[in-house]
Parts: C-alpha cells; sequence; structure tokens
C-alpha cells in the first residue's frame, strides 16, 4: 500500500513561492543602488555640495515616514477584482522603474538645475516604492492562512533579496565605470530600472489565481495608526525592512 503525503490546505505551489519572492529583485535594487551612487553622482558628476548632497539622499527616506501608512491604507481599502494587493505590484513597480531611468538621466549643470532633477526624481522613486513595497510585503497574510507557509514564502522572499543586493550593488559601479561620464550613470539607471520592472512584473505574474484570504482592514483612522507606528522603538530608530 502507497502511502500519500498529506497537503496543508493552504500550501502554496512553488511558482507562487518563487513568484512573491521574486518582488525581492525590484526591493533590493532599489534600496542598494542609491545608496552606493547617488551621492557621489551628485557631488562628483553635478558638483552639489556635500551637506545638500545629504539633504537631497535623505528627504525621501523622512517621506517615507508620512507615506507609507497612506499607501498601507490605500491598498488596505481598495476593491480590485484582482485582490487589493496585486495591481499596486505591477502599477507602483513600473511607475518605480520609470522614475529611476529619471533619477540619472537629469542635467548636470547648472548645480542647481542637476539637483533638483534629482532632488524631485528621488521623491518620485520613493513615493513609488512606497505603494509597491506596502502592498508587497502585506501580500503573505491574504496569500496563505498557514504559518509554515509564511514562512516559505519569506524565505524565498529573503533569499533572493539577498542575491539582488549582490547582483545591482556589484554590477552597477562596474557599469558605471566601463561606460564612464555621465552616460555611465545612465546605463546605471536603465539597468536597475530593468532589474526593478523584472521584480515587479515576476512578483505580479507569480501571485495570479490564488484564492486570496480576506483579512479584515484596520478600523484605526490615519492619525491613530501614524501615533502607534511613532511609538514603536524600531520604527523610531529607522529599523525597517526592504
Amino acid at each position: 500500500m502507497t502511502q500519500s503525503r498529506s497537503v496543508a490546505p493552504d500550501a502554496l505551489p512553488r511558482r507562487v513561492r518563487i513568484g512573491y519572492g521574486l518582488g525581492g529583485v525590484a526591493t533590493g535594487s532599489f534600496g542598494t543602488v542609491p545608496g552606493l551612487l547617488l551621492l557621489p553622482y551628485l557631488t562628483d558628476h553635478i558638483g552639489v555640495g556635500a551637506a545638500i548632497a545629504g539633504l537631497i539622499v535623505l528627504l525621501p527616506k523622512a517621506w517615507d515616514v508620512v507615506l507609507n501608512p497612506i499607501a498601507g491604507r490605500i491598498s488596505d481599502r481598495s476593491a480590485h477584482p484582482d485582490g487589493r494587493r496585486r495591481p499596486f505590484l505591477l502599477r507602483a513597480g513600473l511607475v518605480l522603474a520609470g522614475c529611476f531611468v529619471l533619477l540619472f538621466a537629469g542635467p548636470s549643470a547648472p548645480t542647481w538645475l542637476g539637483g533638483g532633477w534629482v532632488a524631485l526624481a528621488f521623491l518620485a522613486c520613493a513615493t513609488a516604492y512606497a505603494f509597491f513595497q506596502v502592498p508587497y510585503v502585506a501580500m503573505p497574510a491574504e496569500l496563505t492562512s498557514d504559518y509554515a507557509e509564511r514562512t516559505r514564502l519569506m524565505t524565498w522572499r529573503v533569499a533572493i533579496l539577498a542575491l539582488a543586493i549582490l547582483l545591482s550593488g556589484g554590477l552597477s559601479p562596474a557599469i558605471r565605470d566601463a561606460v564612464g561620464g555621465a552616460w555611465g550613470y545612465r546605463a546605471v539607471g536603465i539597468f536597475v530600472a530593468l532589474l526593478i520592472a523584472a521584480g515587479a512584473y515576476a512578483a505580479w505574474r507569480g501571485t495570479a489565481g490564488v484564492r486570496l484570504h480576506d483579512v479584515a482592514a484596520p478600523v484605526a483612522g490615519l492619525g491613530e495608526q501614524l501615533r502607534l507606528v511613532a511609538a514603536t522603538p524600531d520604527f523610531r530608530r529607522g529599523g525597517g525592512g526592504e
């Protein structure tokens, strides 16, 4: 007599686990490359002072503090037939990819114009990223109610995220140096944008057709949610995940 293996009722196909995990290509690439290249791009290529360059890089991070809860609240209340999270993956992911191309495609002179271009483009990137990343990290609870299956999803996500960080962080400076000049940075923008778009599409496509679990949206108002989040020590220290 052959003994059949029991399958958890909420077990997900491998293509869903891998597809969801591939979203880490988008988050890992965007989380890594600006930290490596944006400051030298501003200071060495455009000529922005170090203090102003640091402020340009910092401001979108501060914007996340306010925007992330708003993005979560909007996706919580979405009634899209494809699910309240999945449409954000594709739309916000592709917008993020386009904005990343623009980040390194602006003028280098005069300095104020080049710096202003980067500030606005990076703020646009941060806005699109919030509407990708917040729904993305909320998806496991709706894809499965099984704790072990959610752990498998997160394992795929963390493994692919680590590879994306190594790939984008290692190749981007090499591409910049190989091409050289302004086009070196533009080539990096295109390369990373392709990674972001591929990761976003894979996460959107890979999670298609899954019966989603209805998780109740928070009933607290936005002000109350912001107060609760601000009271979290990890949040005050800036300890957010990718």
